[in-house]
């Protein structure tokens, strides 16, 4: 009863999945390794697969592109809750092993909040708890070489308010008075 569809895609058995959870780990699966079940079927819970901790969640989901071309072109958004957000090249992310990898260093009490695909032709959006957004340019975040980094300032929050979800957008020309 409490739980709800988020995001709907399409993929075939071979193709590669990327699960990213709330403490910053990433996972990777092929779709024929995952359990399969009826329409029916309440599913398996993910703690059952893969190696998450008590108070650890998968927060975005992602399946990888068939081609490599597309794989080194395409970047990998990444937002936490303090509105810290970071930019890798997907190809950082193609090797995981099966007990997980490190996908970004968070700080204390820091968590994920979404991990989406983008390229520079995209812009980014952070929404808070307590209504503010903001919007800007994938090129405005430089691409981080390493895993290691926490990440820049993505919006600067108020006191008791924390990022609750990050779009990924098309770009569109306009001034403040449009």
């Amino acid at each position: 009863d409490e739980d709800f569809v988020t995001r709907l895609f399409t993929a075939n058995t071979h193709t590669e999945i990327l699960f990213f959870s709330s403490a910053g780990m990433v996972y990777k699966e092929k779709v024929w390794r995952l359990p399969v079940g009826s329409p029916q079927s309440r599913g398996k819970a993910l703690v059952n697969i893969f190696p998450l901790s008590k108070d650890e969640r998968i927060e975005s989901v992602m399946p990888l592109p068939d081609d490599e071309e597309s794989r080194n072109s395409l970047d990998v958004m990444f937002a936490t809750r303090s509105g810290t957000v970071r930019r890798n090249k997907l190809s950082d992310f193609i090797r995981v092993n099966r007990n997980g990898k490190i996908a970004m260093k968070l700080d204390e009490g820091d968590g994920i909040v979404s991990v989406k695909i983008c390229n520079e032709d995209n812009d980014i959006m952070l929404t808070t708890a307590l209504g503010k957004c903001i919007r800007f340019q994938v090129t405005d975040v430089r691409v981080f070489a390493g895993r290691n980094s926490t990440g820049v300032r993505g919006i600067r929050l108020d006191k008791g308010d924390e990022v609750i979800s990050m779009g990924v957008l098309h770009h569109v020309e306009v001034t403040s008075a449009e």
